[in-house]
This record gives C-alpha cells, sequence and structure tokens, in this order.
C-alpha cells in the first residue's frame, strides 16, 4: 500500500514540473488513482470537495473580490500618498499595510490594485518600478500566513490536522510566529528595494501599464497605403517591427502587396494608428459581431485555466464576443507565425479587444489578471463597509466557537447578496474553481499519505531535524507549488514527537517561502515584466526572506 501511494506521490510532483498537463487535472488524476488503488474510498475522496478548507477558501475569494471592486483599496493608497511624503515611510507604511491585508484577501489581488500606485512613486521619487514591485509582492506573499484563513496552504495544513486529531486549529494558531515573520521582514523589504537595480521598465504613464510590445496580426486590403512599401520603411514610418510576411512566397520580392499578412510586434499605443491606415490594414480575427473598442491587457498567472491552449483552442470570438489581437509571450519565446496557433503559457500576456463587461467575463472565466489600468475606480462605500463587515463578522463569529466554514459561507456569499454588495450570478465569476478542485482532490493525497503509513516510512528515513523540514518544504514550494509542499509535508509533520504542533508550523511558515522563482507564486509571476526582472533576481532577493523566515521560524519552536 505505502508503494502504490508513493508511486501515485511521484507521478503527481513529476506532473506538476513538468507542466504539460494542468494543475487540476493532476489533483483529479491522483485522486481517481488512490480510489482505484483502494486506498481512499470515493465517499471520503468527494467529501474533500465539500470540506472546510474548500468552503472558506471559496468565501474568502468572494469578499476578497468584492472588496477589491469597491475601490476602498484604492482610495486608502491615493490618501497614503498624501499623508507620507516620505519615501522611504511611505515604503514601510505600504508593505506593513498590504503584509496585514493579505491575512485576509488575495495575495494577487493587493499587487494588482498597488502596482499603479507603486508607479505613481517611482514618478514622483524619479526611481524605476524595478525598485518597487518585488518587495510588493514580497509583502503580500509574506502576510497571509498569519490567519488560517489567509493562504491556502494554512487551510490545507488545518484540514490535515482535522483528519488526524478530530479538532480544527484556532484561526489565528500562527499569529505570534506570523506576525513576528512580517514585523522582521519590513526592513528587509526595505533593504531589497535599496539592493533591486534602478532597472529600466517598459512602462512610460500609468495608462501604458503593461507587459511589453505585443504580436499582432494585421491583413493587407488592396488598396491599403502599405502595398509597393518595403518592410523597413513601413518600420520606420510607423515605428513597428514586421516579423514575417505570409505567405512567405509573397514577401520575397521585399515589398509589401495586397491580401498578405503581416506579423507584427506593437506598442499598445501604437495599435490606434496601425488600425486607422487608409485603404484598411484589418486586425485578425475579423468580425462584424465585436462591440465595444475597449483594449484590455491582461496576464496569463500559473493559476489560469487557458495554459497549454492556442488562441483559436479557445474560440473568443464567437463565445464572449472579445477579439484577442495581440500577444506578449514571456520568457524568450519568439512569434513569428499566426497568433492563434501559439501555445499559451504562464507570463504571457493577451491584448483583448471588445466591451469592458465581455472581457471581463473572459478573463475572469479564465482566470486572468488585468494588466491595463483604467483609471481610479469608483469608490463604492456600501459595497467597502459590507464587504469588510462581513470578513470581520466571520473572523468574529469563528473564535466565538462558530463552525468557520458555516461563518464564511455565511458571511462572504449570502450576506453579501442579501445586502445588494454582489449579484448571485457574479458570484460563481469570482471563485476561482480550477484552485479548489486542485486542493480538494489533493487534499485525498495527503490524507492517503497518513493512513498508509507512507508519511511514516518517510519520516524514518528522514532526520528528526526541524531545519531539515523547513529546507525540503521550501524546495517544494518554490519548485513545484506550495499547495503541493503543505499537501505532502503535513503528514510527514504530524508523525514528528511531542508535540507535532511544532513541526507542523514548520511546514505553516515553509510552505509560504515562495520567494525564490518568478513562476512560484501568481503575485511574482503578476510584477515580473512590468519591473523587468530577471530570474536571479528573485533568487538573491528571495534568499534574504527565506533565511529570516527560517530563523524566525526555528526561533519560535525552539530549534535554535
Amino acid at each position: 500500500m505505502e508503494y502504490y501511494v508513493l508511486t501515485v506521490l511521484v507521478l503527481a510532483i513529476i506532473l506538476l514540473l513538468i507542466r504539460i498537463v494542468r494543475y487540476d487535472v493532476v489533483g483529479l488524476i491522483v485522486m481517481v488513482l488512490l480510489i482505484v488503488g483502494g486506498i481512499i474510498s470515493p465517499e471520503k475522496a468527494l467529501a474533500f470537495i465539500g470540506s472546510t478548507t474548500v468552503v472558506v477558501l471559496g468565501s474568502v475569494m468572494v469578499i476578497s473580490k468584492v472588496l477589491e471592486e469597491s475601490g476602498f483599496l484604492d482610495k486608502l493608497a491615493e490618501e497614503l500618498d498624501k499623508v507620507f511624503r516620505n519615501e522611504y515611510v511611505l515604503l514601510l507604511i505600504i508593505m506593513l499595510i498590504v503584509s496585514l491585508l493579505s491575512g485576509f484577501m488575495s495575495d494577487v489581488a493587493l499587487v494588482s490594485i498597488f502596482i499603479p500606485f507603486m508607479y505613481a512613486v517611482s514618478r514622483s521619487h524619479n526611481k524605476k518600478l524595478s525598485k518597487y514591485l518585488l518587495p510588493l509582492s514580497y509583502a503580500a506573499i509574506l502576510g497571509g500566513r498569519y490567519t488560517i484563513f489567509g493562504t491556502s496552504t494554512n487551510l490545507i495544513i488545518d484540514q490535515l490536522w482535522y483528519e488526524r486529531f478530530g479538532r480544527y486549529l484556532p484561526i489565528f494558531q500562527f499569529l505570534n510566529i506570523g506576525l513576528a515573520i512580517i514585523l522582521a521582514s519590513i526592513p528587509a523589504l526595505l533593504l531589497i528595494y535599496l539592493l533591486l537595480p534602478n532597472r529600466e521598465s517598459v512602462i512610460t504613464s500609468v495608462d501604458d501599464l503593461k507587459i511589453g510590445e505585443y504580436v499582432v496580426e494585421a491583413q493587407v486590403g488592396e488598396d491599403c497605403e502599405l502595398i509597393g512599401k518595403t518592410r523597413r520603411e513601413v518600420e520606420r514610418e510607423y515605428g513597428i517591427k514586421i516579423r514575417s510576411i505570409l505567405p512567405r512566397r509573397l514577401s520575397r520580392s521585399g515589398r509589401i502587396h495586397g491580401g498578405v499578412t503581416l506579423i507584427m510586434e506593437v506598442p499598445v499605443d501604437k495599435l490606434p494608428i496601425i488600425s486607422s491606415i487608409k485603404g484598411g490594414l484589418a486586425l485578425v480575427p475579423q468580425s462584424t459581431q465585436i462591440e465595444g473598442k475597449d483594449v484590455i491587457e491582461a496576464l496569463i498567472t500559473s493559476s489560469s485555466t487557458i495554459i497549454n491552449y492556442t488562441i483559436s483552442d479557445l474560440d473568443v470570438l464567437n463565445k464572449y464576443g472579445v477579439k484577442i489581437v495581440g500577444i506578449s509571450a514571456g520568457g524568450d519565446r519568439r512569434i513569428y507565425g499566426r497568433i492563434s496557433h501559439v501555445v499559451l503559457r504562464p507570463g504571457d500576456a493577451l491584448l483583448l479587444m471588445g466591451s469592458e463587461e465581455s472581457i471581463a467575463k473572459f478573463m475572469s472565466d479564465y482566470g486572468l489578471v488585468p494588466l491595463r489600468t483604467r483609471g481610479a475606480k469608483l469608490f463604492d462605500v456600501r459595497k467597502g463597509a459590507v464587504s469588510i463587515a462581513v470578513l470581520l463578522g466571520a473572523t468574529l463569529a469563528s473564535l466565538l466557537g462558530a463552525n468557520i466554514a458555516l461563518a464564511f459561507l455565511t458571511g462572504g456569499i449570502i450576506i453579501l447578496m442579501l445586502s445588494g454588495a454582489v449579484n448571485y450570478r457574479r458570484i460563481y465569476q469570482y471563485v476561482d474553481w480550477s484552485v479548489l478542485i486542485f486542493i480538494a482532490s489533493f487534499l485525498s493525497l495527503g490524507y492517503a499519505m497518513s493512513s498508509s503509513g507512507l508519511s511514516t516510512v518517510i519520516a524514518s528515513v528522514l532526520p528528526k531535524s526541524l531545519i531539515v523540514l523547513f529546507l525540503i518544504t521550501a524546495i517544494i514550494a518554490n519548485f513545484v507549488n506550495n499547495v503541493s509542499a503543505a499537501t505532502i509535508m503535513t503528514p510527514i509533520a504530524l508523525t514528528y514527537p511531542n508535540p507535532p504542533l511544532l513541526a507542523v508550523t514548520v511546514v505553516a511558515m515553509a510552505s509560504t517561502t515562495t520567494f525564490l522563482t518568478p513562476f512560484s507564486h501568481p503575485a511574482n509571476l503578476l510584477v515580473y515584466n512590468p519591473g523587468n526582472y530577471r530570474p536571479r533576481d528573485y533568487l538573491i532577493m528571495g534568499t534574504i526572506l527565506l533565511v529570516l523566515t527560517l530563523i524566525i521560524t526555528l526561533l519560535f519552536t525552539h530549534a535554535i
């Protein structure tokens, strides 16, 4: 039995590392294999889908999204900028606020909200955005650990603790160590700000906050003014780069012909100029069905559900009335052919055109993060007040002994809906279902490791060292993902003697140290290209925070 579970565990890690299958599908494969192998019953596996972990996390997603839409945090950022004029004081205050808020709402939402604010700070102090965005991302990641529901890893640990001992951990079980890490890390974030290079970025204004230049596909009309011009003439005149001309046999003369398709690299601010070229240069796909002229930039994060699909697979125009008119490929990938055939990866950005409502629905359904700011949000006092009230109310009710799942489900869903703060149809759009499915299915693996005795076997091989436990968990968190780290290492920590809570605390702190790579956390990925960072920036700066977190964790667990 132990060997079968070990085989499933190794298979899951390999699939998550090579990323050829989406992570939620990996979770479902793991769950099915455990059921087929007789390790866990179908009833027990399905029970995890309705577990406290899944219910609370889904509810927090809804509350967090409503708070984000209220404009409350945007207003807070504006007021802080007015009050604190000293750059260092302002940064310390912002890092502290983001860290504390992260214990109650989405890390990615916080970073997304504060990126435009950080750009304004960089402009006012004549610095580049690269100085500010990585500390912002790290601050959001640091904060979630001090509440049970502040990060998915703590909720997983809580559920596995319940499976073992029949009771849940208190909401603020990790409050002392979590706050200690936050307070110790704020000066470290300021040090990271000082160490980061003042690197030139692609940003020229708040309205141009984006990944970079986009590859677009446009068809040349028979009367287009580009006909007869050479590639170089067009590039000089319009400030673009033509990567290729399709079909290639028509480009041998070096001049542009009617009916050809141009694959161009275009800054987003040049798009109106390109689309208004006389005689017709039509962006592909062409359609008369599209409504609206809004142009939005959207980031594909590691949790987006369109990874490994092509644009043509998605059929966005027919389903949503939205055009994907451009793509900015992450990493060193180059695009020379039709953009509809490009396989989408984390770190890519899409240029979307259509009505704002249609684009929002498409982005919500597929887990995309908006990059392009559209001015300040309207400050909805009622929506902000209700979302904060239900968050505090659910927390207080849980502290007073109410079931945490019931408290957050009632506050996160029912009260928000009855108050009119959110339309019931949009609640389903606010929930990242792929994340919930992944966590629910992976909880089966954690349970199987304990019930089969595999966690005991692995623990007997590893030295009973909290340092080793921390480092292994941190490595898995940074190079596989944090959910896997918590799921795999918590059953092992539960075998530690007198008391196992110390080892569980180590896992809780280590599984949230996702600082070392751009792809270890969606917040890191969100700032990667706007800040013009390099992988070594994450490795060097992240190591500072990882070592600091390790030292504080070992001090609190009396390991040193």
